[in-house]
């Protein structure tokens, strides 16, 4: 339960760094945007400014300011380093990613259930929504590569793509870019702060965003379980399809440790924000 000492420096600084992973995660190839926010509890509160800016702004300031500081930085400075970081520790990276993200689903399922026990309907919504963006996933990732050429109607495009992967958890906006052969020019970009490749970028990702933001907003607020189900089900199918290939027997075991890192860290992050939600 949020309470009057939501400011102090501790949960500051949490928020700041669930923004910030939050922002890198949406343009890391493979990873969701979207996915994070559900994990780190920002998916909704988020939907709610965009589909009611004014009265949710006033409810959940103290969430959205430290929550924006982190999403801009990481934003802008995973996009200064991804192409090396990439290039150098890929395997790496997507592994810790993975642990991250599964290490929040007890959680999710926790709050999924907030009204009740799951039902059948609620483990239905789960697996449609789980075959349904696995099958869209792994098509992207069968097609051949494009080489379209970014300027500014490209960039606004490569917005709504990316508007898409904040609105519906575990799509990632990334791999669909690296389809089109946009995402490493897009990356150099906003790593150099060209106003003429963020400005339609950003004005493509709110188009979408507030499109679709009162839709999600209504169905939570009418179909909690359900709706929190579905986005289950989506977290799993995108963590399946960023399974990285592995070259040998030692690379394998530094994943697997990797990943349990980031299991580790992603249920010490959930007990730090219930005590800080506590306190």
């Amino acid at each position: 339960m949020t309470t009057h000492k939501d400011n102090s420096a501790g949960l500051i600084l949490l928020r700041i760094l669930n923004g910030i992973l939050i922002g890198g995660g949406a343009i890391l190839p493979g990873v969701s945007g979207g996915v994070l926010a559900v994990v780190f509890g920002i998916y909704q509160p988020m939907m709610e400014l965009l589909s009611h800016p004014f009265s949710a702004f006033k409810k959940h300031w103290k969430l959205f300011l430290p929550v924006g500081v982190g999403v801009g930085l990481g934003f802008v400075g995973f996009a200064k380093v991804v192409g090396d970081l990439f290039t150098r520790y890929e395997t790496q990276m997507l592994c810790l990613f993975i642990g991250l993200i599964l290490g929040t689903v007890p959680m999710l399922l926790k709050t999924a259930r907030r009204d009740g026990p799951s039902t059948k309907k609620d483990y239905t919504a789960l697996v449609i929504s789980f075959a349904a963006l696995l099958i869209i996933l792994l098509l992207v990732n069968g097609a051949g590569r494009l080489s379209l050429q970014l300027n500014t109607l490209w960039a606004f495009i490569s917005g709504i793509v990316w508007g898409f992967s904040l609105v519906v958890p575990g799509l990632s906006s990334s791999s669909l870019l690296i389809f089109m052969g946009l995402y490493d020019s897009i990356m150099t970009q906003v790593g150099a702060l060209n106003l003429g490749i963020i400005l339609p970028l950003f004005a493509g990702i709110l188009l979408v965003a507030l499109l679709f933001a009162r839709f999600i907003d209504k169905l939570f607020n009418e179909q909690f379980s359900l709706a929190s189900h579905a986005v289950v089900g989506l977290v799993l199918a995108s963590t399946i399809t960023i399974i990285p290939s592995f070259s040998g027997t030692g690379q394998l075991l530094m994943g697997i440790l990797l990943a349990a890192l980031g299991f580790i860290a992603a249920m010490q992050l959930d007990k730090w924000q219930a005590k800080m939600d506590n306190r």
